[in-house]
């Protein structure tokens, strides 16, 4: 913990110092602004899409920030010679990825209570929240392993969009059919809109369960067997050895 702490602390500072907070803020300020202007009756439909957003691709895009600038400052090479394990440095990402999502459902959720007078089951929100952005965490320190630059951490998150993220939101509108849409329950994204959808509107029980403990196997699966044993291998890659 008490090396846990600092990674913590540096990884908001270096989220403040390339003013990621600030494009985070931006983007909170759009969801505000739509939120303004959707209709109360509508926001319920609409609310779960910009939790889902938040916490997967907005996560990822940070992460990969994160992992950039960190590149840019060899902060990689001071882990290797500290006593910082690969627990801890996973952890604090994973950590600040959660503050990070939990932050944008205080404001937006503060929002929607005083100017819309909409609530919901905040626990179950805050808790879907926990699990889906640490998940996305992990997919985004995966797909920044294999990203020389942060414009191939751009595209390795564009190729997700389309095939997790895109298919959530075209069967959250009713754009795909209600026969094929039902499979997309394995995709991370539509796991993850069950979830935050649970918190604010009525979701059958085995959908709810299922998504946790989807969410929280695949976070188990991603950390245990691809992102910390490929650490080592990222961090001799970018030290050039």
């Amino acid at each position: 913990m008490d090396r846990l702490i600092p990674l913590i602390k540096g990884d908001f500072s270096r989220l403040n110092k390339y003013n990621l907070f600030a494009a985070n803020f931006v983007v909170m300020l759009v969801w505000a602004t739509l939120v303004w202007f959707i209709d109360a009756g509508q926001l319920k439909q609409f609310v779960p899409v910009i939790f889902v957003a938040d916490s997967t691709m907005m996560t990822i895009l940070l992460v990969g920030a994160t992992l950039f600038y960190e590149k840019q400052e060899h902060t990689v090479n001071s882990v290797m010679v500290s006593p910082v394990t690969e627990d801890e440095y996973l952890m604090a990402k994973i950590i600040v990825s959660v503050l990070n999502s939990l932050i944008t459902v205080v404001i937006i959720s503060g929002i929607l209570y005083f100017v819309k007078d909409v609530s919901y089951n905040y626990l179950l929100i805050a808790l879907a929240a926990v699990i889906v952005t640490a998940v996305h965490t992990l997919i985004g320190i995966f797909l920044s392993y294999h990203a020389k630059n942060f414009t191939a951490v751009l595209i390795n998150l564009m190729v997700y969009s389309f095939v997790c993220l895109f298919p959530t939101l075209f069967a959250s509108f009713g754009l795909i059919n209600a026969k094929v849409a039902k499979y997309l329950i394995v995709l991370p994204p539509e796991a993850a809109n069950i979830l935050f959808g649970a918190g604010i509107k009525e979701t059958e029980l085995w959908k709810l369960v299922f998504g946790f403990v989807y969410l929280i196997a695949l976070a188990f699966v991603l950390y245990r067997f691809i992102v910390k044993p490929k650490f080592n291998d990222y961090v001799m890659r970018e030290m050039g050895v």
